[in-house]
């Protein structure tokens, strides 16, 4: 079974558990409202009060823009964006596990999502000059729970389009290793990823990628 199906029918067996009685320290997540966002149904979303749309969580607390991103719903995923207009927070929000809306579409390959994502943290960023680094910069550096950002995920379920994307947008940035000890680039060439290697070398500054070890011109020759 695919991975984001399976998530899928957990998630909803547990909202219905806690929607039949369980007592959560949270607004749980309509089942409506879930499949909605799932399945990218903008209809039900539009019939629904705003502030579901804002304070329902699923038990793993993710909100319906979490879901939409995950299952690569891009219609749902611009339709909430564009609801809650100038507001940040929804797109740098992590869930249970850390991870942003963001995190998702990359470790699923949402290469269109991932951009609106993107593209919206950056019209939040153009509104608040004031505010030091972008939300569109801040948001592509979160880590999660496992301190792995967005490339991260990509880079593991060997996304190169969404690794392409996201390295483009955040150039300068150093990736640093997760808590497993993987940078982005170790990660690909462990993976023997020729292609995921290829983009980040070729997107990286030389004097950072220096920084990186002996290891790295060892591995990227065996591939």
């Amino acid at each position: 079974m695919d991975p984001s199906t399976s998530s899928h029918a957990l998630e909803l067996q547990n909202l219905n558990s806690v929607s039949s009685g369980n007592q959560e320290d949270f607004t749980c997540m309509a089942p409506k409202l879930y499949k909605a966002a799932a399945e990218g149904d903008t209809n039900i979303l539009e019939g629904m009060p705003s502030a579901d749309l804002r304070v329902q969580l699923t038990p793993n607390k993710n909100t319906v823009l979490h879901i939409a991103a995950q299952f690569g719903q891009l219609k749902c995923v611009v339709w909430i964006i564009q609801h809650y207009s100038a507001d940040s927070s929804p797109l740098q929000r992590p869930n249970l596990k850390g991870d942003t809306p963001l995190h998702l579409a990359g470790r699923e390959g949402h290469l269109e999502v991932a951009k609106a994502l993107i593209r919206a943290a950056k019209t939040v960023s153009e509104r608040d000059i004031e505010s030091g680094i972008g939300a569109d910069n801040t948001m592509l550096r979160m880590t999660n729970n496992e301190n792995d950002t967005a490339l991260h995920e990509a880079v593991r379920y060997n996304h190169p389009k969404v690794v392409k994307l996201l390295i483009k947008e955040d150039p300068e940035f150093e990736y640093g290793a997760n808590f497993s000890g993987g940078t982005p680039l170790y990660m690909a060439a462990e993976r023997g990823s020729r292609d995921l290697v290829k983009i980040i070398i070729e997107s990286t500054n030389r004097d950072r990628l220096a920084h990186t070890g002996p290891w790295v011109e060892q591995l990227c020759t065996q591939l």
